[in-house]
């Protein structure tokens, strides 16, 4: 892929803006807390990376390159903006913060992959469970049975298991642990 895209392949570079715009979009706004300007710095970024695509000669180091221009461009939009809490800005520019917010964005899009490959019924149910619906709200808002939504969320919650793995299945589970009370 990397190589079609140095080659100037439009394509191929549609397919990885695609798969990596909103990765970016939510790690930008991680740092600004604003959208209108995450959505900007996010698109710049892959400008940018196109004028320089000759530079890059994987996608890990593509995926780093953005993540760290969005990062420096964050930072510089804050500065601009003439953030007042000095701490908070120095937090922002730690290594330690930059990290953590690539890892939570790399298994948000890890844990939004595995749902996306979810049978239809079946992400549904954990899209609206993730939303904030209980088992009750859902039966009721598909027309359904509680006893069919306790199925076909178990039965999601067993793809999504093998799917994520040991490692990561606890952390989409927690986001449940924190929105629905409900046992399956």
């Amino acid at each position: 892929m990397i190589e079609d895209i140095r080659k100037g392949d439009i394509k191929v570079f549609k397919k990885f803006f695609d798969g990596f715009y909103l990765t970016l979009c939510l790690f930008a706004n991680k740092y600004l807390q604003d959208d209108d300007a995450s959505l900007d710095i996010a698109q710049d970024a892959f400008i940018y990376f196109w004028n320089k695509k000759s530079d890059i000669y994987s996608i890990p180091s593509a995926k780093a390159y953005l993540f760290k221009y969005v990062k420096n461009r964050c930072l510089n939009y804050l500065r601009d903006k003439k953030i007042r809490d000095r701490a908070y800005y120095e937090e922002l520019e730690s290594e330690i913060y930059f990290k953590d917010t690539i890892i939570a964005q790399e298994t948000y899009e890890l844990i939004y992959k595995a749902i996306q490959e979810l049978t239809p019924k079946g992400r549904q149910v954990i899209e609206l469970s993730l939303d904030g619906m209980k088992n009750k709200d859902i039966a009721a808002y598909l027309d359904v049975s509680i006893n069919t939504i306790k199925t076909i969320k178990q039965r999601a919650y067993s793809a999504l298991r093998i799917k994520l793995g040991k490692d990561i299945f606890p952390l989409f589970m927690m986001s449940f642990a924190l929105r629905d009370y409900e046992v399956v």
